[in-house]
């Protein structure tokens, strides 16, 4: 069993659940542990289960691990408390320069709003309490929460976030743009007021992610100095160390008591290999750390770690299929047999001893813009019946796969399944750069990958990959369908101007569905994904597409 890694991958998506946090869609937590509101979600997640791990209903951006630990938690600090734990390098910690780190800005930084329990649709005050906007969204007013103060001491109100914002935009004008914020005042002490050049469908979603930083700190260092690295969050970064690692403290004058920290002091190691993780959570040098290695998996349980294990899935890995390079391609009924021709469940068992998810979605299962479909299966006998139907000869269809060396153990299974019925695929592996220059100028054939999904804004995946002047062309309907390929077109216009996240939602499940029933690209597996905890921490919540640890959820016993 090999892990392989997804060709294309702007942003990385995850989804859920070891636990499922009891939650509705309109966020009361009223529902049995390991229940969730989507019926679709629980149908979509019965699958044979592995010795090892508990696995219930999925949905696509959290994981709690006991949902009973996280409703009754202590929410106060527990003085004296340490966990030690991993994490990458982010050698510049000012959130416009670490923006995929998401594993630190979550944890130091906080916007206008939040995301409960990963809902999408049940977006909650942070910083602000209350907030409203025009008839025309282009006119919002929020309200700033009594006692927010940033973790240097200084109070965060309307002025303060004006000047954050305005400093923001100073380094990353595009931040803002992207969701059509064109100016904000500070109207009083409370009233912050943002004015928009357009309506933005997914703006209550964004706004989580844009941060404020403390604009005395900025004054005092500058944008890009990482002493100015201070937000309003549960924790700020007392120490950093390139190559070594962090120590997190708990902010003393933090007061939002959904968010209140309990433990103290968060040392973050940097151990980049993966055996050395492995032994130094045996050893009890670390509390945990997440991997997606199966055999690590298997290597902590067969060496007798008790802790807490979680699994979940990670990103979506949908198939694409370049009718420019492979002129079969453009011809529906082969398209279809492509997909016909391909056993995701044998793939899952071969590279995941069935510990992956087989989708039935472009995206992840559960996830907002998903669509589910029943017409993704293995059925080798109907594939050869369509490549006839077509005149075409499997035999004759030969073409290359150029991919990155880490892609290399998924496509060569990929190549030894169309190479049961005749079709030649032969691997090219290239290096990164290299790779990324054939798929921006599309001389790729088939490619494996997400590019850039997320729960919180669905639609970003059609700006990477649909229009001729997008930045990785993946949909070539223009070529052998330029009706449905217009259709594609207005649907993305409808879903860029929308007024509602509904409304936006609608023509993104649209245009996906076109995508899907079309066959110019189909599902692939989500690659399974685990952590390990030692069993006196609690309430270990991983939250957004890429499995961050929520650190002030977590306690100890």
């Amino acid at each position: 069993m090999k892990t392989a890694r997804s060709i294309l991958c702007i942003l990385l998506v995850a989804a859920t659940v070891l636990v499922f946090c009891a939650c509705s869609r309109n966020g009361e937590e009223d529902e049995a542990p390991g229940t969730t509101g989507n019926p679709a979600e629980q149908t979509a997640a019965a699958k044979p289960e592995a010795e090892p791990a508990e696995k219930v209903e999925s949905r696509a951006d959290y994981v709690i691990s006991n949902v009973d630990e996280y409703l009754n938690r202590p929410r106060e600090l527990q003085p004296g408390s340490k966990v030690t734990l991993i994490c990458s390098d982010v050698p510049s910690q000012l959130p416009w320069n670490c923006t995929p780190e998401g594993w630190l800005t979550y944890n130091c930084y906080e916007g206008l709003l939040y995301i409960h329990n990963g809902v999408v649709t049940d977006i909650r005050g942070c910083v602000a309490e209350s907030w409203e906007h025009s008839e025309d969204y282009l006119t919002w007013t929020f309200r700033i929460r009594d006692g927010v103060k940033f973790a240097d001491g200084t109070v965060c109100d309307a002025p303060a976030i004006a000047k954050s914002y305005d400093y923001y935009n100073e380094v990353s004008p595009a931040t803002f743009s992207g969701l059509n914020m064109k100016s904000w005042e500070a109207t009083s002490e409370k009233e912050l007021i943002v004015h928009m050049s357009g309506p933005c469908a997914y703006l209550e979603s964004a706004l989580p992610r844009l941060y404020i930083v403390s604009p005395t700190a900025m004054e005092t260092y500058g944008v890009n100095d990482n002493k100015a690295a201070v937000g309003t969050a549960p924790y700020y970064i007392e120490s950093y160390t390139s190559g070594v690692g962090f120590t997190f403290k708990a902010n003393p004058y933090y007061n939002f008591e959904e968010k209140m920290p309990c433990i103290e002091t968060v040392r973050l190691n940097i151990i980049n290999d993966e055996n050395t993780r492995l032994m130094a959570l045996l050893n009890g040098d670390i509390d945990g750390f997440q991997f997606s290695s199966v055999e690590t998996y298997y290597n902590l349980k067969d060496n007798g770690f008790d802790g807490t294990f979680i699994q979940s899935y990670g990103n979506a890995d949908p198939f694409w299929l370049n009718a420019r390079k492979v002129p079969e391609f453009r011809i529906f009924e082969v398209r279809k047999a492509i997909n016909r021709f391909l056993d995701m469940n044998a793939v899952n068992t071969l590279m995941f001893d069935d510990l992956g998810l087989v989708q039935d979605s472009l995206w992840c299962v559960g996830s907002s813009g998903s669509v589910p479909s029943d017409q993704f299966y293995y059925d080798e006998a109907e594939g050869l019946e369509l490549m006839a139907a077509a005149g075409v000869d499997p035999n004759s269809m030969s073409f290359a796969a150029k991919i990155i060396d880490s892609g290399a153990d998924l496509f060569v299974t990929i190549a030894g399944q169309l190479g049961k019925v005749g079709i030649t695929m032969e691997i090219e592996p290239l290096e990164p750069e290299a790779n990324f220059t054939f798929l921006m100028n599309g001389e790729w054939s088939i490619t494996c990958g997400n590019s850039g999904y997320g729960d919180t804004y669905p639609y970003l995946p059609w700006t990477f990959i649909l229009k001729p002047e997008h930045l990785i062309k993946e949909c070539w309907q223009d070529i052998y369908d330029p009706g449905l390929y217009q259709k594609m077109l207005d649907e993305f216009d409808a879903m860029v101007n929308s007024l509602t996240w509904d409304d936006m939602l609608k023509h993104c499940t649209q245009l996906t569905k076109y995508c899907q029933d079309d066959f110019g690209a189909f599902p692939g597996i989500q690659r399974p994904w685990f952590a390990a905890y030692n069993k006196d921490l609690k309430s270990l919540v991983f939250s957004t597409e890429n499995h961050y640890l929520l650190l002030y959820y977590m306690y100890k016993a």
